[in-house]
């Protein structure tokens, strides 16, 4: 994973500072990571004890809510993002508030639609296919954490877009 060296320690003046968003980040990261897992092992230890019948799930509505959430919501996510982050395709880092705050509403996005198909196993008595979406959403998950480099690397250039790296 890449990490950056951060020099400054707490918020100044009130301003959340590029250190503390980082550390919050990784901190909601991280959470955010073991609350799914921790569902998934609530969800296989209530399916473990009953017996399975090898009939498929007669209505998929909570499988289809969770697809057609991770459809709608995760894009308008990445796209809300895209805007917050929007100084840092000139060249310019963001300020800490609205990187926690870009990636906190793609994690939740992600986070969210996970869940519904999490519970959607509990109500249907059956792991597949509600188990799909949010795998799915897991995996986008993991490839998000936090590298705060949009807050303290000025890259690109106006005039020359070689000198552009990829927002992450």
């Amino acid at each position: 994973m890449a990490n950056i060296a951060i020099q400054d320690g707490g918020s100044v003046g009130g301003h959340l500072s590029v250190g503390s968003a980082l550390r919050l980040a990784w901190l909601t990261w991280v959470t955010l990571l073991v609350l799914p897992f921790f569902l998934f092992l609530c969800v296989v230890w209530n399916l473990m004890g009953r017996e399975s019948a090898a009939v498929p799930v007669e209505r998929p509505d909570w499988f289809l809510a969770a697809c057609g959430y991770l459809l709608l919501v995760v894009p308008a996510a990445l796209f809300w993002r895209g805007r917050l982050f929007k100084t840092y395709w000139t060249g310019n880092p963001i300020p800490p508030a609205k990187y926690l705050y870009g990636m906190l509403t793609i994690w939740a996005a992600l986070e969210f639609g996970g869940i519904i198909a999490l519970l959607g196993c509990f109500v249907d008595h059956a792991l597949l296919p509600n188990l799909l979406p949010a795998l799915i959403a897991f995996m986008f998950f993991v490839t998000l954490w936090p590298s705060g480099k949009a807050m303290v690397r000025s890259v690109g250039h106006l005039e020359d877009a070689s000198l552009y790296e990829a927002l992450r």
